[in-house]
């Protein structure tokens, strides 16, 4: 157990999470696809993972501690709008929809630092920008 005075990170909340489904795949392997049912929501405990889309510039890459598809979740759309694919062999928790909002409700703090995260992403992608001009 974590002292009083450390929060877990939303990995760890995910972890400790019954309904969560511990998954591995390979190197290229499909987390999800374009199109398919946006219905949980997944926390990388190992490797690398690159949300993509056929014909778009740009790819989203996440790695160990990190989230990923609740822009497909906080935005309500019903189907994933990237391929999500293992840049290496990868292991995560999937935590099906209704339990995630659970999780916000007894932890609100996740919500912190999802948003902490989107701003750096954010940040990073505009001092991109600066060297192209």
């Amino acid at each position: 157990m974590l002292p009083p005075s450390t929060l877990p990170t939303p990995v760890e909340l995910f972890a400790d999470q019954q309904d969560g489904d511990l998954l591995t795949y390979p190197t290229g392997g499909l987390v999800f696809r374009v199109g398919d049912p946006v219905d949980a929501i997944y926390a990388l405990q190992r490797g690398m993972v690159e949300l993509s889309t056929e014909g778009e510039p740009g790819k989203l890459r996440y790695s160990a501690g990190e989230i990923f598809s609740y822009e497909d979740l906080a935005g309500s759309r019903l189907v994933h709008s990237h391929d999500a694919t293992a840049l290496t062999p990868v292991e995560v928790v999937r935590l099906p929809k209704a339990r995630f909002v659970e999780l916000i409700l007894r932890h609100p703090t996740i919500v912190l630092a999802l948003l902490e995260r989107q701003h750096s992403r954010l940040r990073e992608q505009r001092l991109e920008a600066r060297h192209y001009y």
